[in-house]
């Protein structure tokens, strides 16, 4: 094999020195002289090296090699400093890819969807609220709108299959043709139905992928066959592809994360198409190309002035809102993650901070080794860059094991994270994920690197080398980059813990905030009677009644009722104004309360409290008994501020010309109907037996069976509840079977998560931040170990060497903590919009952290203080 030109470079060098020795020798020198001359006369063996090396190899990569051997050599010769900075790094790096990856799946993706960033939800608006829309207003804006390619209204729906197994209930929902023109993606079998479906009178249904799997054994001659929804025939045109109904639009315009499992068509009559008065309907739109959503706003409101002048009294207070769907999707979802992402960055710089300071303390101790490297002709940009690359070597090594942490993080995400966030899924070490963690890697290596490299490279030869025979004599007094990057670490470490403060303080006023029932011991399901064998209200007031009083027969249930809906379930309801007894009637600012069809026990089953009057009792549900209503004190005093509702009359919800006059018996207390932190909603509650004319008798059919128990665990009547319900229909499913306290638990996960995960990274915010000062006070105590004997040795108490060394951790504590408290009052209050009843400038939470640190402090500077005060003075003074 030949040799490569290099490998004969050390032995061309010695050959060339012992033949001018020799030269020298015959001159009559002495060996010794004659080898100096020698030596003198060729100059630097090292700098020949390097030259002749330049010519065949770049003479920065040689040296980047050189620098990667001794990097790897010195980080070898400090296992215990290099495990250390490898494990923090690793830590804040891993969790900030973790949370990278999560944003990357649920924000930063594009919809499915063909031209999804182009799809807008249009809402109506009133006064300051955002709702749905009514079905004159989707006609309107589809005809004439000049902005969209395609529009389309939805409405959820739950509907009972009584193919592929046995009969159960599944959520779906009513479109129009056009939202598969909207919300294309290709279907995984046969189409999607179209207009032309619809115009033929056809019932037609596209199945989820999940569904047609679970219920239909995948089969693909499924296309074509009937299936029975609600007791009626209807032919399965397509099956949507597996990610539809993860990623359904629809889920941004109902609550709980809706996941349609089938889609039927939405078909308006001719009287519907000019009704603006039922406000139920979702609009969805995709914007034409070039199409902004700010254009799109005008246009709409264009179209919406011109609704309002052919109808004054409906439009009062009405406006329209076009948003992108991306925005009502992952609005919430984005500041939550957002705070992750910034405490998980907070956690990462307070580790390289923590590098930084061991990188500084382990320069100090290369005091030496620099000084020589000088001395040798090493400039200043050659040590830099050897010190830079050792930190890089540190990095990547961290960032390696980062990735490790990183997969452990995002498995828990995955399968630990709130259904509420949508495509959390899809989170995972994509390529994009991993050019972030290297990112970060990168910008770790140069946070941490730089200021120790430059602050090694500044070595003064003379005193390194003076000194060298001693200890390292530079001091915490004399080294003040260490102290100062404390003092940055403690500051950053305050920020965060007052972040996390309010954040805590903000879940505990929301954790003691009453929801004004019981949620305890209550057991709910839900049902719906089929309009086929349920049409009339004396059958559907029959059916609950003999469900109930099956149910009021079991024992160990105290109470049994039902209702349209219930606290914490609470869906849509009719929108209409309600009209008050003896005042004018202004539909645009009048009152829409919330509307509940109730049966007689339904209060006391709920632990509903009454302020005033009376509840409903049963001789309200018989037939023909007088029109009565009860509403909560909200509504009580929205309508009649400062009068006693008792006996006054409102009326609403009538088709007819004359108002439906109905008595207000009993006002009940105020309920968080939608979960803890929203706002009181205005109430009303009629007798089920009493529901108003005009398309009511759908809400009647689909109602939710309560019942209250002597038991701690009320999930153990599903069974019975079950049995209620078969007795009387046993092709009739009873699902999403659920107990009151479980609804409440689900609700809050997101929250609850997040705040377990903001308290994780605060607390090891905490811990880096006392391992900081523990570090420094520790180099401290080592670097004054002579000076601490000396003193010890001239009388001094062993409390007072105590108190200076704790003195000085604390002196850093203090400084760190006031600089942190003045940034935290400015940083903080962009955090007013997640904080609840909580002000961001909260005196007993800046109290607590301040506390909390010097706490910290004190313990951290114990144990090196403890220390100096076993100083054996004739052992110190050896050393000096």
């Amino acid at each position: 094999m030949k040799k490569h030109p290099l490998s004969d470079i050390d032995a061309e060098i010695r050959e060339h020195i012992e033949l001018e020795t020799q030269r020298n020798i015959d001159r009559g020198m002495p060996e010794a002289e004659a080898r100096h001359s020698a030596l003198r006369r060729f100059g630097s063996v090292t700098l020949a090296q390097e030259n002749t090396r330049a010519v065949w190899i770049p003479v920065w990569l040689d040296q980047f090699r050189q620098d990667t051997v001794y990097g790897l050599r010195m980080l070898r010769r400090n296992p215990v400093f290099t495990g250390i900075a490898i494990l923090t790094l690793a830590f804040g790096i891993g969790l900030s890819t973790a949370v990278f990856s999560v944003i990357n799946a649920v924000i930063l993706q594009p919809l499915p969807y063909a031209g999804g960033e182009r799809i807008v939800l249009v809402r109506e608006t009133l006064r300051e609220s955002t709702g749905n829309a009514s079905a004159g207003h989707f006609h309107d804006w589809t005809e004439q709108s000049s902005v969209f390619d395609a529009t389309a209204a939805a409405r959820p729906d739950t509907y009972n299959l009584a193919e592929g197994g046995e009969p159960e209930r599944v959520g779906g929902m009513r479109v129009t043709p056009g939202y598969f023109r909207v919300a294309h993606m290709t279907p995984a079998l046969g189409r999607y139905f179209t207009a032309e479906d619809v115009d033929a009178g056809g019932r037609v249904v596209v199945l989820s992928h999940g569904l047609w799997q679970r219920r239909f054994g995948s089969d693909p001659a499924v296309v074509g066959k009937s299936v029975r929804l609600n007791g009626e025939s209807c032919i399965v045109v397509g099956v949507a592809p597996a990610i539809y109904a993860l990623t359904d639009p629809v889920r941004a315009g109902v609550v709980g994360g809706f996941s349609a499992q089938l889609w039927t068509p939405l078909v308006f009559t001719t009287a519907e198409r000019s009704n603006y008065g039922n406000h139920s309907f979702l609009v969805l739109a995709k914007l034409k190309p070039g199409i902004t959503r700010d254009a799109a706003q005008a246009d709409m409101e264009r179209v919406t002035r011109g609704i309002a002048e052919r109808n004054p009294r409906a439009m009062e207070s009405r406006g329209v809102n076009v948003q992108r769907l991306r925005d009502v999707l992952f609005g919430n979802v984005r500041i939550q993650l957002l705070v992750l992402f910034g405490t998980v960055g907070t956690v990462l710089l307070i580790g390289c901070v923590n590098v930084a300071s061991l990188l500084l303390a382990r320069a100090t101790m290369r005091r030496k080794e620099m000084a020589i490297r000088a001395s040798l002709g090493g400039g200043q940009p050659r040590i830099v860059r050897q010190l830079l690359t050792e930190s890089l070597m540190l990095a990547l090594a961290g960032g390696v094991a980062a990735v490790l942490v990183a997969a452990i993080g995002i498995r828990y995400f995955v399968e630990s994270g709130p259904a509420s966030v949508p495509r959390l899924e899809n989170a995972a070490l994509q390529p994009e994920v991993l050019l972030f963690a290297l990112a970060v890697t990168l910008m770790a290596a140069l946070t941490f690197g730089v200021s120790p490299a430059f602050r090694a490279a500044r070595t003064d030869v003379q005193s390194s080398l003076r000194d060298a025979g001693n200890a390292p004599s530079s001091s915490i007094g004399r080294d003040r980059l260490r102290s100062v990057m404390v003092v940055a670490e403690i500051a950053i470490t305050v920020v965060l813990l007052v972040g996390t403060g309010l954040l805590v303080r903000s879940a505990q006023r929301l954790r003691q905030e009453p929801l004004g029932f019981n949620s305890h011991d209550i057991l709910m399901g839900r049902l719906a009677l089929p309009a086929a064998r349920y049409r009339e209200t004396g059958v559907i007031v029959d059916a609950y009644r003999r469900m109930l009083a099956q149910l009021r027969g079991v024992q160990g249930v105290s109470r049994a009722a039902a209702s349209t809906n219930v606290p914490l379930l609470a869906g849509s309801s009719i929108d209409a104004g309600v009209a008050v007894e003896g005042k004018s009637f202004q539909p645009g600012a009048a009152p829409s309360p919330l509307f509940r069809l109730v049966t007689d026990d339904y209060f006391e089953a709920v632990g509903m409290s009454i302020a005033r009057g009376r509840t409903l009792r049963s001789e309200d549900m018989q037939q023909g008994a007088p029109q009565v209503v009860v509403v909560n004190e909200r509504l009580a005093e929205t309508l009649w501020p400062g009068e006693d509702p008792l006996g006054k009359r409102i009326s609403g919800w009538t088709a007819g010309p004359e108002p439906e006059w109905r008595e207000v018996v009993g006002v009940v207390g105020d309920v968080r109907t939608f979960g803890k932190g929203t706002p009181v909603s205005q109430e009303l509650f009629v007798p089920y037996t009493q529901a108003p004319g005009g398309s009511w008798d759908i809400f009647q059919r689909s109602m939710v069976l309560v019942v209250s128990t002597s038991e701690d665990w009320p999930e153990m009547y599903a069974a019975q509840l079950r049995g209620a319900v078969a007795a009387i229909d046993a092709s009739i499913p009873l699902y999403d079977v659920r107990t009151m306290d479980g609804v409440a638990v689900s609700l809050s996960a997101t929250r609850r998560f997040y705040m377990r995960l903001i308290l994780i990274l605060a607390g090891t915010g905490l811990g880096l931040a006392a391992l900081g000062i523990y570090g420094v006070i520790a180099y401290f105590v080592t670097q004054r170990t002579p000076e601490i004997g000396l003193r010890i040795a001239l009388g001094a108490e062993r409390r007072s060497v105590v108190g200076m060394v704790i003195g000085h951790g604390l002196r850093m504590s203090l400084i760190g903590i006031a600089i942190g408290l003045a940034g935290a009052l400015l940083l903080t209050r962009v955090m007013t919009t997640v904080l609840y009843e909580v002000e961001p400038t909260d005196p007993q939470t800046f109290l607590s952290v301040a506390t909390l640190l010097v706490a910290t402090s004190l313990v951290a500077s114990w144990v090196p203080a403890a220390k100096a005060a076993r100083v054996d003075p004739l052992v110190a003074l050896r050393l000096e």
